[in-house]
């Protein structure tokens, strides 16, 4: 899932009350707002963040595979590194790092993102805007996150609608709203999990009615979410 080459942008976080979730840790879904504040800050920092926006192109979140060795505590000093890690058919590829005031990693993450006219939603090839020294077509397949399978997916579990505060500035659902979905989901029904893959599959949108579905795979949980009877995640925890 990782790379072996050095990291190319970072930002230091304190771990706030509000970032915390009811064991006192830092939730996923607020690990996941710091990796996407990472990734925009870098890619603004390289010309390829507001500037490919304002050209009116956008980047979504495609697929994610996060692995967490401990999660910080409220009040903890962390750091989150990222890099582009080259481009795998029309993904690209970003990688992460968290580390520890001591600087010991404490969760990692590759990502792959697809660039997208805003107009006509139609995926554009990443290497026609993007600096090649960051996301060369030299690229180690295995770094792409799986693609899950939804040949079999559990019936029905619960239900929820998509609220404002779960909106990009898009007007579509925030890649770390579908974590927050699932993260909240897994406390109610206390499954614990390390592991997290996420694929984003169809766009969600104000007042869209969410059901989630789970069930028992392997060592965890595959966990669905569907809406007017399209898929729009999957997501495996372990």
């Amino acid at each position: 899932m990782t790379s072996k080459e050095p990291f190319q942008f970072e930002k230091s976080f304190e771990v706030l009350s509000f970032q915390i979730d009811p064991f006192g840790k830092l939730r996923w879904s607020a690990l996941g707002d710091l990796m996407q504040e990472v990734a925009w800050k870098h890619a603004d920092s390289r010309d390829f963040g507001q500037s490919l926006f304002d050209k009116g192109y956008m980047w979504v979140l495609s697929r994610m595979h996060i692995k967490v060795q401990r999660m910080p505590s409220w009040g903890d000093q962390i750091t989150v590194k990222t890099a582009g890690r080259g481009i795998s058919k029309i993904f690209a590829l970003r990688e992460f790092l968290v580390e520890d005031a001591e600087g010991n990693p404490i969760a990692e993450s590759m990502s792959a993102w697809l660039l997208l006219d805003v107009r006509s939603k139609r995926p554009q090839r990443p290497n026609q805007v993007l600096p090649p020294e960051l996301f060369s077509e030299n690229v180690d397949q295995g770094l792409l996150p799986e693609k899950l399978d939804t040949s079999d997916l559990p019936e029905k579990y619960a239900e929820l609608t998509v609220r404002p505060f779960d909106l990009d500035m898009n007007n579509h659902v925030n890649n770390v709203s579908y974590i927050r979905w699932v993260e909240d989901f897994c406390i109610s029904e206390g499954i614990n999990f390390s592991e997290f893959l996420i694929n984003y599959i169809s766009e969600a949108m104000l007042d869209d009615r969410i059901l989630l579905s789970a069930a028992r795979q392997n060592q965890g949980f595959l966990l669905s979410g569907s809406s007017d009877h399209k898929s729009v995640f999957l997501v495996s925890v372990k």
